[in-house]
């Protein structure tokens, strides 16, 4: 289809800043096109720790970082290195759709817990612990969450690794939009409480801070011992990323920095102008993301499949975007629009969805 304004996937419409090709370009002049060391090169495991002490987490690149070709390997590399047949992960509801398909994978099975429709979709932690059973090895979390836009709180974040303390769990942190958080809002990682280091994976990419994603980088940070098992399989796997790629990596670490500050602003401007837009349409509700650049409104007043609404929009609007339901059944009755265009064509979206909406409740 021609002209369609395309929301459905969170892949940035920034250029890569321009310091990063260079980067890149230089490496590859300089003969950087040979094999890795399977954890990545010392440089940019270095230049990781350094960056993850804002987040007040001491990191010892030698030891305890793997980096990868995206986010995602390393999580089927996280899980496939802890997960046997028949264990359980508990994973939030709505949550990103690659988790359960690559836990099935695996032969475990994903438990999810519920996100509270009224807390701005925060866990309730009461409900997460009762999942817990003798078979569950796992804690998935997603900070900002995608597609919620939630950001989890230090107290939601205690609340977590107690349980996993108390149960010993292994708990996933999935930081990739630590980045971009709105208001006065700062990233927290449940790997720096205490007592938790040892029993946190964090997962973390260079595609949604930088622009990245057909770059395909990304990083884990883990317990050294776990590192020692997971590099078995990674050599196994994909030996290593890139030469080169890891080098524009190194360069998106150090600096500097004000392109990702700019598109920061340029985000939560889209954020604050689609959602605020969006709630005015009556039989809509979209209250702010606390972070990410995605929108997750609510349109169960206006139809209760939210398959066929976008179904609608897409062939009748020509506007892509995600039925809510693809990430967890209470998504039914959202959809997630990812904010990858400026604000001009996101006005233009709106008055597409407005005009669909009022279309679908006259019918």
């Amino acid at each position: 289809m021609k002209d369609v304004i395309k929301l459905s996937s969170g892949d940035p419409d920034f250029a890569t800043p321009p310091h990063i090709i260079e980067a890149a370009h230089r490496a590859l002049s300089e003969g950087a096109t040979h094999y890795t060391p399977t954890s990545g090169l010392p440089r940019l495991k270095e230049a990781i720790s350094e960056y993850y002490r804002k987040f007040d987490l001491n990191v010892d690149p030698n030891a305890e970082v793997i980096v990868t070709p995206g986010s995602q390997q390393a999580l089927y590399l996280t899980l496939a290195s802890v997960l046997g047949p028949g264990d359980e992960v508990l994973i939030s509801d709505p949550s990103y759709t690659v988790y359960e398909p690559t836990i099935k994978f695996l032969g475990a099975r994903p438990v999810r817990f519920p996100l509270d429709r009224e807390n701005n979709f925060h866990p309730d932690l009461d409900a997460m612990e009762a999942k817990v059973s003798d078979r569950t090895k796992m804690i998935l979390i997603c900070t900002p969450n995608n597609p919620t836009g939630t950001v989890l709180s230090k107290t939601d974040l205690e609340a977590v690794a107690q349980v996993a303390r108390e149960h010993d769990l292994l708990v996933v942190s999935d930081e990739i939009y630590s980045e971009f958080i709105w208001g006065d809002g700062r990233h927290l990682s449940i790997a720096a409480l205490p007592g938790m280091k040892e029993r946190t994976v964090v997962i973390v990419s260079f595609s949604k801070t930088f622009a990245m994603t057909g770059w395909r980088l990304g990083y884990l940070i883990a317990d050294g011992a776990l590192v020692k098992q997971m590099l078995k399989l990674q050599g196994n796997m994909v030996l290593c990323p890139a030469a080169f790629v890891q080098m524009a990596g190194v360069a998106a670490l150090t600096g500097p920095w004000e392109p990702v500050k700019a598109m920061r602003r340029e985000y939560e401007d889209r954020v604050n102008f689609l959602a605020g837009r969006l709630d005015e349409i009556d039989g809509v509700s979209c209250p702010k993301p606390e972070g990410a650049f995605y929108l997750f409104p609510d349109i169960s007043q206006v139809c209760t499949s939210s398959r066929k609404f976008c179904d609608g929009l897409l062939e009748e609007r020509k506007l892509a975007a995600t039925a809510g339901v693809h990430f967890g059944p209470l998504g039914e009755g959202h959809i997630r629009l990812a904010l990858v265009r400026p604000v001009d064509v996101l006005s233009e979206a709106a008055d597409r969805i407005e005009s669909h909406v009022k279309e679908s409740r006259t019918r």
